[in-house]
């Protein structure tokens, strides 16, 4: 190569840099509040024709607000139609990419030290974790192989069990399918922590096996992580036409694409897939439910944020399941709990009354594998998806005492002693 090209290629790196750096830096965070109802009829027709407007949250009701990231060039847009809507407009954050976090190699004390559960790690490094805790705790931990991601990750299941022949309940929490959703691989990470390694936790696995999925969508979330630019990376990063990814919550099949989706592979949000489960992650997912269908008995996929534990229906908000109260009250219980230990409570609704949305994987397993108690957790609030990673230490310990209560309710409901009774009644 000449020193010319050299050059050349210097520069182009260099300018790859600087986009990089300063692509969200003049993006305007605002927040569109409705106020009556025909407010939020008009909130949910907003739409950006250029989609250069990027949606990080709609609207799920009255004073509830539509979070929006705007290019300098469409305030006026924005603006225009909150005026024209009568919609409160606030911005709450200028220069919304100094929010981000450098993208940096990870210091050589991080590697020298290990995993630490109140930081946003790799996935290399989850994994790497995943293989000590097993290799330290073989009579707690199980590893089982499940698959790759479209761009061959390897994904494995976390099993914890003090007796995996007993064949008791099982709880499986995935999280993590929606890429720019740290906090949620870091919520799963810290359950398997405590799990191990709190002496209280035997008493939460007690008569309950624990079923983790620590990142369901590792591309995307590497993706997140290589720079500023891709940050609000949502999907997966299967190649569709001459767009890439997938929205994993839209691509599940039950009631798939009936609602709150799009068709187009461009779509920077909620593109559902060529057909449900065309996604090598989602597929995944779906035979660890299928597999283990007669013991699941609670499912919980981890996303943020919001601050929201919904349950189905999704694809719908015209009615509830029949169960719906049971979901209902435990959902309230894990909020109230989370409360007494100083943590925010949860806003508790069907996930269609919140907004529908079909081939999500809590319908899926709630009305195709018939797993009793499902839910989606939205974790943290005020920051969007950009959670300060000094107030993990604070908060995840606090979430916690709500998977404990889930944990009581699945051991009090389908403990091994009453399937023990069944058993010899039957015989």
């Amino acid at each position: 190569m000449s020193w010319i090209s050299l050059v050349l290629s210097f520069l182009g790196l260099w300018s790859n840099v600087r986009c990089d750096v300063n692509k969200y830096e003049n993006y305007t965070l605002i927040r569109l509040f409705p106020e009556t109802t025909s407010q939020l009829e008009n909130i949910t027709r907003f739409e950006d024709v250029d989609n250069q407007v990027e949606i990080l949250k709609q609207s799920r009701g009255i004073n509830d607000s539509l979070d929006l990231i705007v290019p300098p060039n469409k305030l006026d847009y924005v603006q225009s139609y909150a005026q024209n809507t009568n919609l409160t407009y606030e911005i709450k954050r200028r220069n919304y990419g100094r929010s981000f976090e450098s993208p940096e190699r990870v210091p050589r004390r991080r590697l020298l030290r290990g995993l630490n559960v109140f930081e946003y790690n790799s996935h290399a490094a989850i994994q790497d974790y995943l293989d000590t805790v097993a290799k330290r705790h073989p009579d707690l931990v199980r590893l089982q192989v499940l698959g790759t991601s479209y761009q061959g990750r390897v994904m494995r299941l976390v099993k914890i069990s003090t007796n995996p022949s007993a064949g008791n309940p099982i709880i499986f929490i995935d999280a993590g399918i929606h890429a720019r959703e740290w906090v949620a691989p870091a919520m799963a990470l810290y359950v398997i922590h405590r799990l191990i390694n709190d002496p209280e936790a035997k008493n939460d696995l007690n008569g309950v096996d624990w079923y983790i999925l620590p990142v369901v969508n590792p591309d995307g979330y590497e993706y997140t992580r290589n720079s500023r630019n891709n940050r609000l990376w949502r999907k997966t990063r299967s190649k569709h036409a001459n767009c890439y990814g997938v929205d994993g919550n839209r691509n599940y099949g039950f009631k798939w694409a009936v609602s709150g989706v799009s068709y187009n592979p461009c779509n920077k949000e909620t593109y559902a897939g060529p057909e449900p489960f065309s996604e090598p992650e989602t597929q995944i997912v779906r035979n660890i439910m299928m597999e283990n269908a007669k013991r699941m008995k609670l499912y919980v996929s981890i996303h943020s944020y919001g601050q929201y534990l919904v349950y189905p229906w999704g694809y719908t908000g015209d009615f509830l399941p029949k169960e719906w109260k049971k979901l209902d009250s435990l959902a309230r219980a894990v909020s109230d709990a989370i409360q007494r230990v100083g943590g925010q409570p949860f806003k508790v609704m069907s996930a269609g009354k919140w907004y529908p949305a079909a081939g999500g994987s809590d319908d899926f397993a709630f009305g195709a594998v018939g797993v009793p108690y499902s839910y989606t957790m939205e974790l943290t609030d005020g920051y969007e998806f950009v959670y300060p990673e000094p107030l993990l230490r604070k908060v995840l310990p606090q979430f916690y005492e709500g998977f404990r209560v889930m944990g009581n309710q699945i051991r009090k409901e389908f403990s091994n002693i009453r399937n023990r009774k069944f058993a010899v009644y039957r015989f």
